[in-house]
């Protein structure tokens, strides 16, 4: 686990935009989408987690829910950039010239018809953020531990996924540790983010889970969670794998960012090598 998860852009619909722009006041207001964390929020918006946990008076920075719609405070760094229609433009001939994709555009500005922008129409232009370089994955071992490889193997076979994908994940993720917690909050052999977790409990499952302490609930919720993505991302391995990393809404916007090519790299080279 590199960056934090990022995740579902809203309850299986898929629909819920993850940034809202006022073009008149530049007023800006976030909706939590499942599984996003206050980090990446700010990074969106060009803010430090300290601006957007002040100005929304959170005490957790850890603790944010979906649905929950947060302040951007104002300043440099939100809608500082914006663009105005020309004769002859198109909504993709923008979003090209500002190296970002077309759906994030047309997503940042509220855009149903993305053949359909007009003449002096003002475009919020959202930051293509992109971390900085990332060390390299190192090939992981391949764990052994007969009894879990037979849990992570029968959860896979109920949650309907490749127990190959699974368990790369998890290789990849922890190395099959139940006790890892990351220092952004992931928790256990799937490293699932506690919003993640809640989303999960509350939108999907109906109950709740002891994913701290019970490896099978750690893995039941990872895994669901990687079915959810397959069915949102075609069965694209690929694409399914990146939004574990980083998050269904931007990749479904065509935004990849540092070090999510390599996760995502590593997991399926994981999954050849040892689960073909």
């Amino acid at each position: 686990m590199i960056l934090r998860r990022l995740v579902l852009s809203a309850a299986l619909g898929l629909a819920m935009p993850f940034l809202f722009v006022s073009a008149v006041s530049a007023a800006v207001k976030h909706v939590v989408s499942p599984g996003e964390t206050l980090s990446y929020i700010a990074l969106i918006y060009e803010k430090t987690v300290e601006e957007i946990a002040g100005a929304n008076d959170i005490r957790d920075p850890d603790l944010i829910f979906p649905g929950q719609e947060l302040d951007i405070p104002a300043g440099p760094g939100v809608g500082a950039d914006s663009y105005v229609v020309q004769p002859g433009d198109t909504l993709s001939a923008i979003a090209f010239q500002h190296g970002i994709s077309t759906n994030l555009l047309q997503t940042a500005n509220g855009i149903s018809d993305a053949d359909y922008v007009y003449i002096g129409q003002v475009l919020t232009i959202p930051s293509a953020y992109s971390d900085p370089e990332l060390p390299a994955l190192a090939f992981p071992d391949r764990p052994w531990d007969p009894s879990l490889e037979a849990m992570i193997e029968e959860i896979a076979w109920i949650e309907g996924v490749d127990a190959g994908l699974v368990k790369a994940v998890a290789t990849v993720e922890s190395s099959w540790n139940q006790w890892a917690i990351s220092s952004a909050g992931a928790i256990g052999i799937m490293q699932v983010m506690p919003g993640t977790v809640w989303w999960l409990e509350w939108e999907v499952f109906g109950f709740d889970f002891n994913e701290r302490e019970s490896a099978w609930d750690n893995v039941r919720l990872g895994a669901r969670y990687l079915r959810i993505l397959l069915d949102a991302t075609g069965h694209d391995y690929y694409d399914a794998v990146a939004a574990y990393y980083q998050g269904l809404s931007p990749t479904e916007a065509g935004v990849y960012y540092a070090g999510t090519a390599g996760y995502a790299s590593m997991v399926l080279a994981v999954k050849a090598a040892y689960w073909p």
